[in-house]
């Protein structure tokens, strides 16, 4: 899980789901905040996510948020 802020200044936290058919998407949770995002992440398997995710920055972080779609 990373913790990184928007470009408002607003607080979230970015997770792994690993999903069927090998799929890990991205999920997003705003810290006091509604609702829950996600994306689908371009990763050949959850192992290659958490690298990714590990080695990420904010501004990566913020580029997924802006393309994220309401879970649901």
């Amino acid at each position: 899980m990373q913790s990184f802020d928007d470009d408002q200044g607003r607080h979230w936290q970015a997770a792994l789901l690993e999903a069927s058919f090998g799929n890990v998407m991205l999920i997003f949770s705003r810290i006091g905040g509604e609702g829950v995002l996600h994306k689908t992440l371009d990763t050949a398997n959850y192992g290659e996510a958490e690298q990714w995710l590990a080695g990420s920055d904010d501004a990566a972080l913020r580029a997924l948020l802006a393309e994220a779609k309401p879970w649901g």
